[in-house]
Parts: structure tokens; C-alpha cells; sequence
């Protein structure tokens, strides 16, 4: 503890003797970040959560050409109306990445060469329907980033063909999901930063009175902000719907960092010059800062943990981990050096400013602080009464936690009025459910022609549509059987002069490069819990339907392997609350050397973990794989809280007070500050409720009530914790010193 205090007046030292120095370099700095920022991608959908995979990159490489569907209503057959097709057609198959265009027009065009001015001539070939479908097919192994430009190109497109009045065009698909999203999330990001800091600037000017340059603490947040930007960039990590929840995030635990440098800076200056203020500022309280931050880190890195493999919460903690640790640098090489410049130039030592006032905010902070006290000491008198109520709610905790809703459906994660998705449903409500549940099945192996495997492959099928879940298996076999009769030929050479037969855009889909393709079809809406299921079901049906020796069939696709990584993840959410839990211990055992004083700080945790089950029952707030790592993430930032309120403690019982007394001045001098830092963080948390992103605005509610619960806790539960485990080890002391255990021994269970 000594070390660290030497180095943070070292620092502040050196900041108070070079603060334009200090500043260039901090404004440099942001050039570079900016730099940075220009290279982060956006990821979105169902990708962002599907881990790297060698037989989905195979597939994606080889089968999986993405589209786009067209949906056209109004007069089809109408021969202006057919004209737009065609022109769009044509426009279409010129763009970059396409493929393929496949539309009723193609038919026209090949009976008549063109298309016919009369109606009757079009629904000889085109059936009189109020609505068609326009396939764009795109290459396969494309990127998000690839696809949009091709969704752009649609538009235009669109507009380039003219389609007659009273006829609508939808465009959807991937690419459109992808540009809209993509948008949608940029601007998610910029609303959520100016919501966060423009509530952040309401709590400081309420809360943070009686200092200067009370907004200092968001310059200080929001360059830290840039320089997470920044780090995302050249470190390659993307912008998705999880990672936009980052900055709100940082904007409520950066302030509270830079608050807590700029009080206690604020504190020293009283009794010292500015050339001593800050070393000793630095000096007094870095030391319970850099702790926090780090706690609040290896909550984050808890759920990095947790969920390796899954792209879109690694970024998640990713990013966080980069936005503490730079939020907390920027608090101090930024802030720091403004205050001392201000205070050397600026501030008149011996004017007073509404002294008035200032005495009246003291009187009434002394009476708030009065009855925190007093509120602590009758905590602590009572450790059986206020424990076991506290167990209690915990237990019941747990207990409506098994009840709880789950936000697990992909589509439920962004605005249900996003356009695309809204399209998105009325394609399916024309086409039937579209492909929104489909599964895929890459076959390897020499013999993938072979009629014994295509035997194989029809055995597959009887055994997956005999499970009822699974309506329909298009495979090689389906393909063959087309065009041969509907039968499978007997022999290798029989199966490639059938497939001589077949068109090379059909043939594409099931055979190319060396593998085989097939494609699972169940009904339309299915649920997660289901998708798990028939995923279960399909590779049983693979195993009894026993491949061929030397061919080998992997099922595979985004549904695949998100839709479990995802429900893993919120089944899951109490072993990363264990591993927040034990990262954080470890770091204050080896920064206190005290079991005692490691542990305490963590029980209050331990029972908002409980609590916060009923307030999402209460609310109706249903556990998503974001909410799932709250517990990991309210133990790292609830830590600070306890910590304060803990080392106050014992910093009045070496001062020789009792237990009792030291408990209640400790509630009394820092209860205020801490209500105050924890309000301000929920400030800034709160902004997330306003997100269009239904995942985030959940997310937020739940971080506003666990913060809110965490001061709770620190303030009722903490008091008689410490009390009763200072207690214990005292009594265990005084047992060791009536058995004559030897000095060094009784050290091990002393924390004074």
C-alpha cells in the first residue's frame, strides 16, 4: 500500500511541475485516437455472435451465397409493371458481387424475347398474382461489408426502374439488415454518448457543488471515450449492438473516478499550497482508485471469460476493459494538470465565493452525514436482525430467479420498427415464413457422388421428417431424383451424366469445390428453446442414419452455433457471477494481505446477486445474455462503495475508537460521498434506458436498480459485516494469545 502511494506522488509531482507538458501530450494523443477511430467496423446480427468456425467459413465460402428478396406488390402482370422487373433485373445483374438476379421477367423474356405490351400475353407465362418475389444472389463468403454496398445498389435500382403508382416495392434481406443495423447502431452510439454526458452534466451541476470547475470530470470521461475509440480501431475490435452499451457504461465510472480526484485534490488544497496539494491528493486516494477501476475491470473480464468464443460479448468486455483503464488515466492526466494550471493562474487564495452558501450546503451535508451515521451504527448494533433479513431477500432471490423471463430471440434484440425488419415480416407473411428456419449440412469425402451416399442422404431425411419437427430435407438426392424420373441411378457415371443435365446455377447450391450441401426445413417461428432442440434432433438423425465410411456430414450456419452460444450465456450468468466474485477477492487479498478485510467488502455483493432477482421480477425485466453478466460487473463496480466505507473504518479504530463509534463516523464521513458518487454512476448508466436497442434498454434498467441495490447494501449490510467478522478476528487473537501461539502467527489474523 506504501509503494503505491509513493508512485501517485510521484506522479502528481511530476503533473504539477509540467502541466502544459502533460496536456500536449494528452491532446496529441487524441489526434492519434482519432486516427484510430476511422478504422472500426460495424458487425450486426446474428454474426456478431458466431464464434470463428472451419466448417462454417467452409460453408460460407462455398454454399452460402447470401440474397436479397424483392418483394413486389401491386399489378405483377400489368406489362409496365413487368417492364420495372426486367429494368431492375438488368440494372441488377451489371452490380458488383451479384450473381444472379431471378425473376418472373426471366420466364417472359425467354418465351417472347422480350416484354409484351399485352397483359393476356404476360399471364400466359406469369400467373395473375397480386404480389412476386425478385431473388438477387449474391456471392458466397461475403462480409457485411461487402454485402451493403449491394443493398445501397438495390435502392438505386429501385428508383432507375420506375415501377408504376400503386405498386410497392420491399427490399430485404441480409444486406438491408446489415446497412440498416449498421446505421442504427452508429447512431445508437452518438444518441446513448450525448444522453449519458448530458445527464452526467445535470448530476455534477446538483451534486457536485461547492467545487471548481465542477464539469472538469466530463472533458476528463469524454476524451477517455476518444481514446477507447481509438484503442477499439487499432486493435481491430468492431462496433456491434452490445459494444454501442460500452460508453454509457464508461461515461458512469469514468466520472466517478475523475470525482473522486478532483474532491480530494479539492480536499488538500485547504490545508496545503497547490505544489504540495496535489502529490498528496494523488498520494491519498489513487491508491482506492487504481483498486476500484481494477475491480471494475475484472468484472468485465469475467465475462470475457465466460463467454469465449462469442464475438459479441468478448468485444463487450473488451471494450470495457479498455474504457476503465483509460477513463481512469485520462482522470488523472488531464484533469489534474487543468485544476493545477487553473489553481496557479486563475484562483484567488484569499477570495471567498458565497460563503453563505457554502456554509449552508455544510450544515446540510453535516445533517444528511449525521443520520448516515447514526443509520450505520444502529446497522451494525443489530448484525442478527439486519444479516438475516438480508439473507432472507437473498434466498427469495434465488428463488424468483428460476422464474425469470429470457431475452434470447435474435429478432427481439433490435427495434421491432426497424424497417427491414418490418419488412422482413411481410416477405414472410407473402412467402410463407421465408428461410427464417433453415439449417445446413456440409458433406465431405471422395465418395460424395456415390449412389450409396446419396442412398444415405435419403435415409437422413425419412429419419429427420419422422421427428415432426423437421418438414422438409433438400438434398444432392432431391436434386438427382428431379431429373432422373425420381430415381437414384445406380452407378458414379449415371449420377454425373444427370448432373451434366443440371443447370450450373441449381447444380451450385448442392455440389461445389469438392462438398455437398443440404438444407434442413422446419416451420417458420421457431424459437430459440426449439432451435436448440432440433439441432439436437438433426445431428441424432445424422447418427442414426449412419454416412458411409470416408463421408463426413458436419451441420452448421449461424443459427447453428449462436443460438446455443446465446442461451449458454444466460444459463450461465451465475458461474460468471462466480468468476467476478473470486477475481475480485483475489485482488483485494493481494492488495490488503487480510482475508477479512478481502471478504467483507464482497458479502454486501454477494446479497445484491440475490436482490436483484426480485427487482427483475417487480419490473418484468427478463435475463438477456448482456443482463446475465450484471452479477460479475456489480460486484467490480460495488466494490469502490465498500471499500470506502471499509478502510474508513479501520482508519478510526487505529485512531482507537470502538467498534460502534469507528462504524458510525465512517458512515458519517464518507456515506454522503459515496451516495453521491453512486447517484452520479447511475446517471450515467441510465442513459442506456433510452436506447432503441431492446437488449440495451433492458440492460440499462437492470444496471440502474443493481447500482441503486449496491448502495443499499454498502450502507445497511456493510456495518454489521465488518463489525461481526472485525469481531471474530479479534476473538480469534485473543485465543491465540491465551494458547501462547507465537507473534508471527498472531499477525496472520491481524489486519490493524
Amino acid at each position: 500500500m506504501g509503494v503505491l502511494r509513493v508512485v501517485f506522488a510521484g506522479v502528481g509531482d511530476r503533473i504539477q511541475k509540467r502541466p502544459l507538458l502533460t496536456l500536449a501530450v494528452v491532446v496529441g494523443l487524441i489526434v492519434v485516437a482519432g486516427a484510430g477511430a476511422s478504422q472500426i467496423t460495424s458487425v450486426t446480427g446474428n454474426e456478431a455472435f458466431v464464434q470463428s468456425n472451419p466448417t462454417l467459413e467452409r460453408f460460407e465460402d462455398t454454399f452460402d451465397r447470401g440474397t436479397m428478396a424483392v418483394l413486389v406488390r401491386g399489378p405483377v402482370t400489368d406489362p409496365e409493371t413487368m417492364t420495372a422487373i426486367d429494368t431492375f433485373d438488368r440494372r441488377m445483374e451489371t452490380a458488383d458481387k451479384v450473381v444472379t438476379v431471378i425473376t418472373p421477367a426471366d420466364r417472359v423474356r425467354a418465351e417472347y424475347g422480350r416484354i409484351p405490351d399485352s397483359r393476356a400475353a404476360i399471364e400466359r407465362v406469369v400467373a395473375d398474382e397480386k404480389s412476386t418475389v425478385v431473388t438477387v444472389v449474391l456471392e458466397s463468403g461475403l462480409t457485411q461489408e461487402e454485402q451493403r454496398p449491394v443493398y445501397q445498389e438495390a435502392l438505386d435500382a429501385r428508383s432507375w426502374a420506375a415501377f408504376p403508382a400503386g405498386t410497392e416495392v420491399i427490399i430485404t434481406g441480409q444486406p438491408a439488415f446489415s446497412a440498416q443495423l449498421s446505421v442504427l447502431i452508429q447512431q445508437s452510439t452518438q444518441q446513448l454518448l450525448g444522453l449519458a454526458v448530458g445527464l452526467m452534466i445535470v448530476a455534477l451541476f446538483f451534486l457536485f457543488r461547492g467545487v471548481r470547475l465542477r464539469l472538469l470530470p466530463i472533458v476528463a470521461v469524454f476524451v477517455g471515450v476518444i481514446y477507447t475509440f481509438g484503442a477499439m480501431g487499432y486493435l481491430g475490435i468492431p462496433n456491434s449492438t452490445l459494444t454501442s452499451a460500452v460508453f454509457p457504461i464508461l461515461i458512469g465510472l469514468g466520472i466517478d473516478y475523475s470525482v473522486q480526484f478532483h474532491q480530494r485534490y479539492e480536499e488538500e488544497l485547504e490545508r496545503a499550497p497547490p505544489s504540495e496539494a496535489l502529490p498528496a491528493a494523488l498520494a491519498g486516494i489513487g491508491p482506492a482508485v487504481l483498486v476500484a477501476m481494477l475491480a471494475a475491470a475484472l468484472g468485465f473480464g469475467a465475462t470475457w471469460i465466460a463467454t469465449l468464443g462469442v464475438p459479441a460479448f468478448e468485444w463487450f468486455a473488451q471494450t470495457s476493459i479498455l474504457g476503465v483503464v483509460l477513463s481512469f488515466i485520462t482522470g488523472i492526466f488531464l484533469l489534474t494538470p487543468v485544476l493545477t494550471l487553473w489553481v496557479r493562474w486563475r484562483y484567488d487564495p484569499e477570495s471567498v465565493v458565497d460563503a453563505a452558501a457554502v456554509d449552508r450546503d455544510d450544515e446540510e451535508l453535516s445533517d444528511v452525514a449525521r443520520f448516515l451515521g447514526k443509520g450505520a451504527r444502529f446497522f451494525a448494533a443489530h448484525p442478527a436482525l439486519v444479516l438475516a433479513i438480508a439473507g432472507l431477500l437473498t434466498v427469495g432471490g434465488f428463488y424468483a430467479g428460476e422464474d425469470l423471463g429470457t431475452l434470447a430471440d435474435f429478432e427481439e434484440f433490435f427495434p421491432q420498427d426497424l424497417p427491414a425488419y418490418v419488412n422482413l415480416q411481410q416477405f414472410r407473411a407473402v412467402s410463407g415464413g421465408g428461410s427464417a428456419a433453415q439449417y445446413d449440412i456440409v458433406v465431405s469425402g471422395t465418395g460424395i457422388r456415390d449412389p450409396e451416399t446419396l442412398r444415405w442422404m435419403e435415409r437422413f431425411s425419412d429419419i429427420a421428417t419422422g421427428s415432426g419437427q423437421v418438414t422438409a430435407v433438400q438434398s444432392p438426392a432431391t436434386l438427382i431424383k428431379s431429373y432422373n424420373g425420381g430415381e437414384l441411378p445406380a452407378t458414379r457415371a449415371g449420377v454425373n451424366r444427370v448432373l451434366d443435365r443440371v443447370p450450373p446455377e441449381r447444380r451450385a447450391q448442392f455440389y461445389t469445390d469438392g462438398y455437398a450441401h443440404l438444407v434442413v426445413v422446419t416451420g417458420p417461428d421457431v424459437t430459440p428453446e426449439e432451435t436448440v432442440s432440433l439441432i439436437g434432433s438433426i445431428r441424432s438423425a445424422l447418427e442414426l442414419s449412419r454416412p458411409p465410411a470416408g463421408v463426413e456430414a458436419e451441420l452448421t450456419g449461424t443459427a447453428v452455433i449462436s443460438t446455443p452460444s446465446v442461451i449458454d450465456q444466460i444459463e450461465s450468468r451465475d458461474r460468471i457471477t462466480g468468476y467476478g466474485v473470486l477475481a475480485v477477492f483475489v485482488l483485494l487479498l493481494v492488495y490488503y494481505r487480510d482475508p477479512v478485510k478481502a471478504l467483507a467488502p464482497l458479502i454486501p455483493m454477494l446479497f445484491v446477486v440475490g436482490w436483484q432477482n426480485i427487482y427483475m421480477a417487480a419490473f418484468d425485466i427478463r435475463v438477456s445474455p448482456l443482463g446475465a453478466s450484471l452479477g460479475a460487473l456489480s460486484v467490480g463496480i460495488g466494490a469502490e462503495y465498500t471499500v470506502i466505507v471499509m478502510e474508513r473504518y479501520f482508519e478510526e479504530k487505529r485512531r482507537g475508537a470502538a467498534p460502534l463509534d469507528a462504524i458510525e463516523t465512517a458512515g458519517a464521513r464518507v456515506g454522503k460521498a459515496i451516495t453521491i458518487s453512486g447517484m452520479t454512476t447511475v446517471f450515467g448508466f441510465s442513459a442506456l434506458t433510452l436506447s432503441p436497442f431492446p437488449i440495451i434498454s433492458d440492460f440499462g434498467y437492470l444496471t440502474v436498480g443493481v447500482i441503486f441495490l449496491t448502495l443499499v447494501a454498502a450502507i445497511t449490510t456493510l456495518p454489521p459485516v465488518l463489525v461481526v467478522l472485525d469481531q471474530a478476528r479479534m476473538d480469534l487473537r485473543a485465543l491465540l494469545d491465551s494458547r501462547g501461539t507465537p507473534p508471527d502467527a498472531k499477525a496472520d489474523v491481524d489486519g490493524d
